[in-house]
Parts: structure tokens; sequence; C-alpha cells
């Protein structure tokens, strides 16, 4: 999902009847990995987004796409749109220059709609601006070359025509990573990786993004990862709001999607008073000024001495600090972060500073807070992540925590994996090869 703004945010609807699923086959002989990491880009206030970079066809070609768990569609500009799509940070997509490209033809399964031979699709937002073209086939690999992540299939859009956000955003396009339609994680987990889970960890500028696991250098974290199942689309049913030691709710509270794609987070009215209340009195006892009705001026040392709110979902209590609940609007002036609108979701501003980890196999989110690094541009350093160009270390975060709830799926499958790894591999190679 998407933002424009602060007061709305944008529900993805599709003109074809039902959602594709997509399931591609794992082609033989292709090695299996833990995790792949790639840096993610952006902010709250400049790109109001946060993107990967991902390297499509053969040879590679780069495209940005905005990583939003609110949707499940992959797609970007190709050279066929000319002036039907805007200018981006990227140059579109050459089919002609992949020698892995093909169109998915009408009438393969998963398909809806179709514009002459090719598989289609045709999606408008609530705002008013779409996106129209049709899908490909062609591998897809996560991150930049120097990450040495594996290449997978996977199905894709190619865009014929952008209009309004689209054809103005800087990244290139989006990667949906919601279950179902053309799922680019249940591709990648069908080929190259090892297991159907993702996991993000934004920063206030930048980030950090795996898929088939997770990876404590680029998450760390120093508490265990606390768990709580999740409805159809990231759904959380609420249970509790705590700032600071005070109650706001207990009880039941309401269900929130966690929607990376939208910028912002919106809840219902008595709530975001609530939390605006909490966060005026702590700000008054901090000595701090409000510059308006919605912002405050602070150093980045008075924001940390502010309170957490903490969210209780199920058992779980996610941390949501100062620095989420508020975002640097500019130097010292921080804004609130949060709004009242339907429909009520938890935004790209509820999930900074935290490792989230979605598990789709067990239907489960895990979340930790965490120092998240920090990236500007593709020639960034993060500093204390060491060898960040050389090839990935797959040092996947304790798959203890990741079957948390499942001690003896943990014992019968992942304790062997973790006590010899080296052998592991071989195994998976030979199956590989057998294959």
């Amino acid at each position: 999902m998407r933002t424009i703004g602060c007061s709305f945010v944008l529900l993805v609807i599709s003109l074809a009847e039902g959602a594709p699923v997509v399931g591609l086959s794992r082609r033989p002989g292709a090695s299996r990995r833990l995790a792949e990491e790639a840096r993610l880009y952006g902010d709250l206030t400049r790109l109001m987004a946060f993107h990967a970079d991902i390297l499509v066809g053969t040879p590679g070609q780069i495209q940005s796409v905005i990583v939003d768990t609110g949707s499940g569609r992959t797609a970007f500009p190709c050279t066929g749109c000319g002036n039907g799509c805007g200018e981006h940070m990227d140059p579109p997509f050459n089919p002609q220059s992949s020698s892995t490209f093909r169109w998915v033809q009408c009438g393969e399964k998963g398909c809806n709609s179709c514009s002459g031979s090719k598989c289609s699709y045709n999606v408008r937002y609530v705002e008013g601006s779409s996106i129209n073209g049709e899908f490909f086939e062609d591998v897809l690999q996560l991150g930049v070359a120097q990450r040495a992540n594996q290449r997978g299939p996977v199905w894709m859009g190619c865009h014929s025509q952008e209009t309004m956000q689209f054809r103005t955003q800087a990244p290139a396009g989006i990667m949906g990573l919601n279950e179902g339609g053309w799922d680019v994680v249940k591709a990648l987990a069908d080929g190259p990786l090892e297991k159907e889970i993702f996991a993000l960890c934004l920063a206030e500028n930048g980030g950090s993004m795996t898929l088939g696991g997770t990876n404590s250098t680029w998450m760390p974290t120093t508490v265990p990862f606390q768990w709580t199942p999740y409805k159809t689309n990231y759904v959380l049913d609420l249970n509790g709001i705590n700032f600071g030691g005070l109650e706001l709710f207990s009880g039941f509270v309401g269900s929130f999607q966690l929607d990376s794609g939208t910028t912002w987070s919106y809840f219902p009215r008595a709530q975001s008073m609530k939390l605006e209340e909490a966060i005026r009195e702590a700000a008054k006892e901090r000595q701090v000024t409000w510059v308006s009705i919605s912002c405050l001026e602070a150093t980045e040392e008075e924001m940390d001495r502010f309170p957490n709110a903490t969210f209780r979902f199920g058992n779980a209590n996610y941390t949501w600090p100062a620095k989420g609940y508020m975002f640097l609007k500019s130097t010292n002036t921080w804004c609130f972060s949060f709004f009242t609108a339907p429909p009520f979701l938890l935004g790209a501003s509820f999930m900074m500073n935290n490792a989230i980890i979605f598990d789709r196999e067990e239907k489960k989110i895990g979340f930790a807070p965490s120092s998240c690094p920090r990236f500007v541009s593709r020639n960034d350093l993060a500093p204390g992540i060491e060898e960040l160009n050389g090839p990935s270390r797959n040092a996947a975060t304790s798959y203890s925590e990741i079957s948390f709830a499942w001690p003896q799926r943990f014992l019968s499958r992942w304790l062997p994996w973790t006590l010899m790894v080296p052998w592991a591999i071989a195994a998976i190679d030979r199956c590989d090869r057998a294959m």
C-alpha cells in the first residue's frame, strides 16, 4: 500500500476478479540458501517509502522497488512504456536485453486477465493513481551483484502505463510481499531459498531486508523475538496500549494490518487522541516546546529520553520508540507519525527501529527492537557491518526464535542444522543434484 501526504491511505483494487496464485517449480540443480540480504533505502519525509534494489533478467538489470507488505504484485516500467511512464532513479527494464525473459501467455494457470495474447493487469488506487501492463517471467536477485545472492524465476509486471504517484515516485516500481497474487516470496521459496520467511528492519534512513530467514548482523537485537499469530494480509489483533507505564487501553482494541508500503499509521480517533495526550504530557514534563499543533522541537538525545509506547498483540509486546511515533521532519523538529483515518493500519512509521520477521510457514510475526543499519545512497557503508559488499554469510538469527512456539519442530528439524551446518549444506547439494 502507499500514501500521499498525511490524510489517507491507498488500497489496491484489482480490476481482474480474484487474485491469481502462481507457484513456480523449483529448478533442478539449484542450491538453496538460509537467507539473502539487501539494503533498504528511503525515509518517512523525502521519499516517504522504503525501497530495495533487485536485479532482473540475464544479465541483471537494476530496479528499485518499494517493499510493500500491503500488496502482492512486483512490477516496474519496461522500455515499451515510453511516455506512458514517468522518469525514475533507474532506467526502464529492457526485455530484449535479457536472455531468460518470456511473456506470460493468456491461458497459463493463474492468469485472470489478458491483453491480446499476454497476461495483463490493471490496478487502481483509491486516490486515483493506477498502473497497467503485462506479466512476464524472468529471474530475480535480491540486492546488487556484490551481495552474491542467488537468482530465481519470478512472475513480474511490466508497466505500460503509470499515473499520478506511480509516475512521479523516485523508485522504479513496487515489490509486493503479501501472500497470494504474484508472490515473489513464494516464488523464491520454491526456488533458491530454504524457507518462506522474510524480515524488514527500517531505520530513519534506509534499513535492511532478508528473504528466506534472518541475519543477526544485518538486524542486530539484544532481546529475544516476541511472536504473535497473524490473520490474512498480516492483520494483527491489538489487545492493549501502554505508554511509559501508563495503561492507555486494555482488552481488545481492534485489528490492524501491518503495511510497510504505507508511510504513516492510522488509528481510530479515541486511540489517536489518547496517545497524543500522553506524548504531550511527556513533552511537558521534559520542558520540550511545541512549534505547531503536531510538531515539537527537540534534539535526538532529548527524544531518546521520551517514553516508549508498548502495543500488546496477544502475549507479545511490541516496543514503539519515540523516534517511531514521532518522525524527524527537519533539524530538531519532530512530528506525529500517526493519524486518525480508516482503514486502520500500522504503516512504516510503526515499523521503525524494529527487526520484524514474517514467518509465512507458521503464520506468525516476530519482532524485537533493533539498531537497523542506515543507508542514504548506494555507496554508503553501514557502521558496524563488516564485509558489507561481500558474499552472503547467511548467519540466520537463532532458529529457536523462529520456531519459538513449536519446540518439537525445533528439536526435530532445526537443531541438527544449527549443529551440523556443513553436513546439512552438503546434503542439500546432493539432493539438488539428484533432482
